[in-house]
């Protein structure tokens, strides 16, 4: 924000009128290709949804065909009878036997020409018998194997006669090379539904792909998942792979998305999936989504130099309407820099009779106005700083005179001392340093040495009543203060604070920074004493007119701090439970040499 309000108005007009044209553009053609994308999406969708409706119809219809070639030995009583005997040794077959295994082995051999997709059977008898058939290879059974132990056909054998489809089994019935295929298996059951065999169809799983490709879809990807999350049919592995994740998530679903990496770069698939009731498998269908969608990525792509080009007439039609108002503006600019310099620059006018004419004209007059009045408060203010500092002088030193003559006065009569060259040294140095009022700033270091001096001086005066601890740190010496200002505070904490006390009194003066903010100045004068006058508080609230004579010397402090420094400092008095604070802040400056050049150091 702060950047958009420092540019330029040209440059914030020029973007003002490319976002106007612009973004109208924008939102017409992300509308416009969102819509056609959404649209593309769901005609997709619900084509997909009705061709994998067809197809696992088509899957459906081909395992209920081999669910009634299942039923054909139920129309062989031949193949019944030889069931129902108990199994011999092929030495011991009679006439019968003989007969009712050649048409088993004619039935056996009927299904590959029924169906081209069947690859084999077997035929398991409750009475021990095991016969089969292989279309492709030895048809020579593989005695160890025992198919007993398989879960299809413990599920067959607890179907009660229904038809079992398994998922892609690899078949090791036969003694030559083993191959995968689909398991449909039925148990066959006599008259009195008792258990004869269990008849195992091994089916192969090209016919999905052969309906897949009846449908004539070269970019439809299909994948087919058998009820134990197991892959039948896929035309994309990768594809199948991550279709495979995704129904361990959700079995449910109808619509999805996955993405796969490829040696090209990554791919979006997006399609829809259906369980089939029958068979409970779960077949999807997707296509490629950028594919699908490359129709509406032209529509983008007419939609982005549709953009470009009236964001190029924009930006030319805003630098020329722009430029006719940032002219006049910059010249404006100029001449309010000079005069933040102090130079008061008028432009010259260029005789335009609009708006930014008539705003050029009135920001001359208001320059020269400006000038006149600036000087006439420059004068005001100079007379009127160089008053209040000559009453505030005159007004404390009258006070301070008072004080310092009438302990000299006592001291004099009580004593009759050596003590009196000393008390008058001091307040020759007092004299010397309140003479120089007039100095703007003195060095904190100037000002405590003076505040010493005085400290000196009441010790004189006032013997053993009080004691000084001085917490001043070596890195504030050169801090600017004005003169005389901390004197007034440790005459009063002497005078208020020792009054009624039968101890000595111990005062603590410390200076710091304040610990949030380097910039201000925190003096603390604390004592111990019985306390402050609490109305000394109510006059500094009053005006200067109203403090009368009492507490003049807290009254001016006050009053020279904020006048020079502001109204935000100044003193703060707290009264704790032993302890009297009064607090000066001011602004921590360093005190320059040219600054403090004409003040004279304190003499000892």
């Amino acid at each position: 924000m702060g950047r958009w309000r420092n540019a330029r108005y040209q440059t914030k007009l020029l973007i003002l009128f490319f976002l106007l044209s612009s973004i109208p553009a924008f939102i017409i053609g992300a509308i416009g290709s969102t819509k056609s994308s959404n649209t593309l999406e769901a005609q997709t969708t619900q084509d997909l949804k009705v061709i994998l409706a067809q197809l696992n119809a088509s899957i459906e219809r081909q395992i209920s065909d081999f669910d009634r070639f299942s039923m054909l030995p139920y129309f062989m009583p031949e193949v019944f009878s030889f069931l129902n005997q108990p199994a011999i040794s092929p030495e011991q077959w009679g006439t019968e036997e003989i007969n009712a295994q050649k048409t088993m082995a004619r039935l056996m051999s009927a299904y590959p020409s029924i169906n081209s997709s069947i690859n084999g059977l077997m035929v398991y008898g409750m009475n021990g018998s095991i016969n089969g058939y292989r279309i492709d290879g030895d048809s020579a059974i593989n005695m160890a194997y025992d198919a007993k132990v398989e879960a299809w056909y413990q599920e067959v054998m607890t179907g009660k006669g229904h038809f079992t489809v398994t998922g892609i089994q690899n078949i090791q019935q036969f003694k030559s090379n083993s191959f995968d295929a689909i398991i449909g298996a039925r148990l066959l059951m006599d008259e009195d539904y008792k258990p004869l065999a269990v008849t195992a169809m091994f089916i192969s799983p090209r016919f999905i792909s052969n309906l897949v490709r009846s449908l004539e879809l070269p970019n439809a990807q299909v994948t087919v998942i058998d009820r134990e999350g197991n892959l039948i049919y896929a035309s994309n592995r990768a594809l199948a792979a991550e279709l495979q994740k995704h129904a361990s998530r959700n079995k449910q679903h109808d619509e999805w998305e996955v993405s796969i990496e490829e040696q090209a770069g990554s791919k979006t698939f997006s399609g829809v999936s259906l369980k089939s009731d029958y068979l409970e498998w779960q077949i999807y269908m997707g296509v490629d989504k950028d594919a699908m969608l490359q129709s509406s990525r032209s529509i983008q792509s007419f939609t982005i130099l549709i953009i470009i080009c009236v964001a190029v007439l924009a930006a030319v039609a805003s630098l020329l309407i722009a430029r006719g108002f940032s002219q006049p503006i910059s010249r404006l600019i100029r001449s309010m820099r000079k005069v933040e310099k102090g130079q008061f620059f008028t432009p010259e006018a260029h005789g335009r009779a609009d708006e930014i004419g008539q705003l050029e004209s009135s920001y001359g007059r208001m320059v020269i106005r400006l000038e006149e009045l600036i000087q006439s408060i420059e004068e005001k203010e100079r007379q009127k700083r160089h008053a209040e500092l000559y009453a505030l002088r005159a007004r404390i030193q009258p006070h301070f005179l008072y004080n310092t003559l009438n302990s000299i006065r006592m001291l004099a009569v009580l004593q009759q001392s050596g003590q009196i060259a000393k008390l008058i040294q001091s307040l020759n140095k007092l004299l010397h340093a309140n003479m120089k009022l007039d100095s703007e700033l003195v060095t904190f270091e100037e000002e405590i040495r003076l505040l010493r001096d005085y400290a000196t001086l009441m010790d004189l005066r006032y013997t053993n009543v009080f004691d000084m601890e001085w917490r001043i740190p070596p890195e504030l010496n050169q801090a600017s203060i004005p003169p005389m200002l901390l004197q007034p505070l440790l005459e009063n904490a002497i005078f208020h604070g020792a009054k009624g006390l039968e101890r000595k009194l111990h005062i603590t003066l410390e200076a710091r920074l304040e610990r949030n903010d380097s910039r201000l100045l925190v003096i603390e004068l604390q004592d111990d004493g019985s306390g402050f006058d609490h109305q000394a508080l109510e006059l500094l609230k009053r005006p200067q007119s109203d403090s009368g004579t009492q507490n003049i010397g807290l009254r001016n402090v006050q009053d020279r701090i904020r006048l020079r420094f502001g109204e935000e400092y100044g003193l703060s008095f707290e009264r704790t439970k032993a302890h009297t604070i009064v607090t000066v802040r001011m602004p921590y400056r360093i005190l320059e040499k040219e600054e403090n050049a004409d003040v004279e150091p304190a003499r000892r």
